[in-house]
């Protein structure tokens, strides 16, 4: 429980700086948002996710824990390559694209980070990857860049 204490702070601490950035942004209205409002949006959800897990592991004292069992040793790959794929998702989503960023970065969440098979990141990769740019550019027309795939989504 150890572990969840302080990677939920960590991100908890994450959410609030990244929500205070994307507030500095303009959230707009409702009716026509503002840049930050997505952002500032889903940073509050991160954020209420974290606190709900670290107040968890508050609650939580289990008896009888070994601090040196490899299931609560503190990952720091993990938090390493997730900063590295929002990094790279970041600098590669105009060259490449969203949809291929997004499937990108989403099999390497799964395969290298939550360890689940290839076939099963890289389907799961794919239809979040179309579902993600029908919801945004089809329906709520926000103009993500199309990259690599400009000749068939132009």
């Amino acid at each position: 429980m150890k572990k969840d204490l302080y990677t939920s702070l960590f991100w908890l601490l994450f959410a609030t700086y990244y929500s205070l950035e994307s507030y500095g942004y303009g959230l707009g209205k409702w009716s026509r948002p503002g840049p930050g409002y997505f952002p500032f949006g889903a940073g509050l959800l991160f954020g209420m996710i974290s606190l709900y897990v670290f107040l968890r592991a508050l609650r939580n004292k289990p008896a009888g824990e070994s601090p040196g069992e490899p299931s609560e040793r503190f990952q720091w790959q993990n938090i390493v390559l997730v900063v590295a794929g929002m990094l790279g998702y970041a600098f590669l989503l105009k060259r490449m694209g969203f949809i291929l960023c997004t499937f990108l970065i989403v099999v390497l969440f799964i395969r290298v980070i939550a360890k689940k098979r290839w076939l099963n990141s890289i389907v799961t990769a794919g239809i979040l990857a179309v579902v993600f740019h029908i919801f945004f550019n089809t329906l709520l027309k926000a103009q993500l860049p199309n990259g690599l795939f400009r000749f068939l989504l132009d």
